[in-house]
């Protein structure tokens, strides 16, 4: 039985490797030295008398036997998992480990007070939350989930959807008084804009017209890929700023910023949704994660007030 014990143990630690992409960030996670995670990976090979994982001293990579070992081993543990949490009924109190990733902005904003919550509730299961606006591959990140807000590219991914949020245009009054308040989008083109730049195309913005959209060319000297910045760029009378409505609420609030063309702003508002590999075999503590998320939205639909930002639909 110890010795079955071990075998499992050398199988997740491959796996945690291969996931991560380190033998050090397997290490940390899994609470083991990184000496030992390697002497767990070459007993594991030792014993399936194949070589699974190329190693120098740059990078990491699988064989051609590792990467067959590692789809199946993984598909096998995750269903070990999901079996045993099955047969328990989540009897005790439901454990894990959780890596989510959302936007910068949005988290700093929502997921504090969300997580503090999660945790009173389930103390066992552990989340380590990346902030981050670039758009990562999360299988190969090692994430379990991502809250992404905006266009999704095609993936296998699952997507549920979460929420939505108004987009609008606004600027300083300082700036609008020096260099006048756009009265259609094209004039935009006379104004100095400022630039989301992590969108596939940062510098068009999408606009309506007669009901159909309209996109217009902007230029500018200043962009970011955060959307905090660039609110607070606008807000010192940098320019004029395209962002969802909750980055900026609470400068239109005290009138420091000010919304403009609001009848021709993009009507379809931005759409928010929680990613995650797979729909069969969810860990318990990622379907808890989800619920409560998704909960969360819920409550502040029917709490929601004109100039919240943040409409949700189930």
């Amino acid at each position: 039985m110890k010795n079955q014990q071990s075998l499992l143990d050398d199988r997740q630690v491959f796996v945690t490797i291969v996931r991560h992409g380190s033998f050090t960030a397997a290490a940390r996670e899994l609470e083991l030295t990184t000496a030992a995670v390697s002497r767990r990976v070459k007993a594991l090979e030792h014993r399936l008398g194949v070589r699974l994982l190329n190693r120098t001293t740059r990078r990491l990579s699988l064989t051609d036997a590792g990467q067959q070992y590692y789809e199946d081993m993984s598909r096998l543990l995750l269903e070990l998992q999901q079996t045993e949490e099955r047969i328990s009924g989540l009897a005790s109190d439901p454990a894990g480990f959780l890596r989510i990733t959302a936007p910068l902005s949005f988290g700093m904003r929502y997921l504090g007070e969300l997580i503090a919550g999660f945790h009173a509730r389930y103390p066992a299961i552990r989340i380590e939350l990346t902030l981050d606006d670039t758009m990562r591959d999360i299988v190969s990140s090692g994430f379990d989930a991502a809250i992404r807000i905006g266009k999704l590219q095609d993936s296998t991914l699952v997507a549920r959807r979460l929420g939505s949020f108004r987009q609008l245009v606004c600027a300083s009054p300082e700036y609008l008084a020096r260099h006048g308040v756009p009265r259609i989008p094209q004039e935009l083109a006379d104004h100095e804009c400022l630039h989301y730049t992590n969108l596939e195309s940062p510098r068009d913005w999408l606009f309506e017209s007669d009901g159909k959209p309209l996109r217009i060319r902007t230029a500018g000297s200043f962009g970011a890929n955060n959307g905090d910045v660039l609110c607070d760029a606008a807000v010192h009378g940098m320019g004029v700023v395209y962002l969802p409505l909750f980055i900026a609420e609470r400068y239109l609030h005290d009138g420091r910023l000010v919304s403009i063309l609001e009848e021709d702003v993009d009507k379809d508002p931005l759409e928010m949704f929680a990613l995650y590999p797979t729909r069969s075999f969810m860990p318990a503590a990622l379907k808890l994660f989800l619920q409560a998320l998704s909960e969360s939205c819920s409550s502040q639909e029917s709490s929601a007030v004109s100039y919240t930002g943040l409409s949700i639909s189930k």
